[in-house]
């Protein structure tokens, strides 16, 4: 089987590979840490919302909350006075969701507002459209 593990590439950095585990020897604790040893390498545990971050970055993931690592490309609604983001358009009471610390809803407003736009395939972009008397402000989809 094969896990996700890091390696260290120096003092301060680590690279993440994926580590068959028929070529561990033994695993033990290093400074409260888990460790796989290998004949010639060894490998930590990985362990942290924030090792999990700096790997995953690239990937799309980002930490929205200090309780979670919350992957961007698969968001599709925030409600942000329960500071909840969804991964369906239309939550229900069933809905899976990861909760957004009030700081990072405004830090990261616009970062939120494009992925949901991207992943439910609409704009930012808005147009007026008539409804009787009135305009209505709609967003605009691909469609448009």
């Amino acid at each position: 089987m094969m896990i996700p593990v890091l390696k260290a590439k120096n003092e301060q950095e680590t690279e993440l590979v994926m580590l068959d585990l028929n070529d561990v020897l033994y695993i033990n604790i290093e400074k409260r840490n888990i460790v796989y040893h290998t004949l010639d390498e060894k490998y930590y545990h990985l362990s942290t919302l924030s090792e999990l971050y700096d790997h995953f970055f690239d990937c799309g993931f980002d930490l929205l909350d200090k309780t979670n690592l919350v992957n961007l490309n698969k968001i599709k609604k925030l409600d942000s006075k329960q500071g909840k983001i969804y991964f369906e358009e239309h939550p229900t009471s069933d809905s899976k969701y990861a909760t957004v610390a009030f700081i990072k809803q405004k830090m990261f407003h616009n970062v939120i507002s494009r992925a949901i736009a991207n992943n439910t395939n609409t704009s930012l972009e808005y147009s007026a459209k008539p409804t009787g008397d009135n305009f209505r402000i709609v967003p605009r989809t691909s469609e448009d």
